[in-house]
């Protein structure tokens, strides 16, 4: 992992805001036999811990209360898509005595102060890491400002995994009324948009996201039958950035409303007869620096995403 520093906002439950640096200085892959004798919860039996050591400096003019929290801001993501899951220990906070990663944060941080201190995170095993990142309001798939710590050889091991675009692949998606259906579903094309192309719509963006880029993303599915598909899988498409964000798409179509130019749709909540295809097109708004590496299909009762190679027209 590149050790760096990173100015970022660390945002606290009453949603004061507070200046802060962060320093990474190691990550260190763990064994499945450090969880054995470790007091933490029995699904976690099994993963892969990994000790991430970093320090923080409040760099603002403000003491911060409860300032072992600037962890939960973080997030290590694996190069199967998913967030690697912090591991608590039973009556405490992460790390401790049970694991060789201590958790020595103090309870306040006076401004110009620093504290040092390990984070365990737990992660499938024979998955990578892919980066570690922080989002200054929590929430990091929502298009707020990201600092990413990339690892390397991290999206070289993610691309691994994917499917190229064109190429057909099933996804289960959950119709509420019959059930988990699995769908023959393909990406059909990424195109770099124009926020002047959103400005007539209400799409209920953030800050962040007024400043961002639009992409927009074509899936096709078929209905496998033997009953009509209702076609509203838009929901479960994420694009994938290089720093292992999935940014959730925004759905601007709604009866009536005008099409956004090279995002075009043939759906208006319509039923999908057996073997008839459909394809659905969603805006993902990405912030900062980052950039567009995959599109995803979150599946249902599955972790991590089906995906294919973004190529982006």
């Amino acid at each position: 992992m590149r050790t760096e520093a990173r100015d970022v906002v660390h945002t606290d439950t009453d949603d004061r805001s507070y200046k802060v640096r962060i320093t990474v200085e190691s990550l260190v892959r763990g064994s499945k036999e450090d969880m054995r004798g470790a007091r933490v919860d029995k699904g976690l039996k099994g993963t892969v811990p990994h000790y991430l050591t970093f320090k923080v400096t409040n760099t603002g003019p403000e003491e911060i209360p409860a300032a072992y929290m600037v962890y939960s801001k973080l997030s290590l993501n694996g190069t199967d898509w998913t967030q690697g899951e912090k591991i608590y220990l039973s009556g405490g906070r992460p790390g401790g005595v049970d694991l060789p990663c201590a958790d020595t944060a103090p309870k306040t941080l006076a401004p110009g102060d620093s504290y040092e201190t390990c984070v365990a995170y737990a992660l499938r095993e024979g998955v990578d890491v892919l980066s570690l990142t922080h989002s200054a309001d929590g929430y990091f798939d929502e298009g707020g400002a990201v600092a990413t710590w990339p690892v390397k050889g991290g999206l070289e091991a993610a691309s691994a995994g994917l499917s190229e675009p064109g190429d057909s692949v099933r996804v289960r998606w959950n119709d509420i009324e019959d059930g988990v259906l699995e769908l023959p579903a393909r990406l059909v094309s990424v195109r770099r948009g124009r926020l002047a192309d959103l400005a007539s719509l209400d799409l209920d963006l953030n800050e962040n996201e007024r400043h961002g880029t639009p992409y927009y993303v074509s899936v096709t599915y078929t209905s496998p039958g033997p009953k009509d598909l209702y076609a509203h899988q838009v929901g479960q498409v994420r694009l994938i950035t290089e720093g292992g964000r999935q940014i959730p798409g925004k759905i601007p179509f709604v009866q009536g409303a005008k099409e956004i130019p090279g995002c075009p749709t043939d759906w208006v909540t319509q039923l999908v007869p057996p073997g008839d295809s459909v394809t659905e097109c969603s805006v993902h708004l990405v912030t900062g620096d980052d950039k567009p590496f995959a599109v995803g299909f979150a599946e249902a009762d599955r972790p991590g995403l089906v995906a294919w190679r973004a190529v982006v027209h």
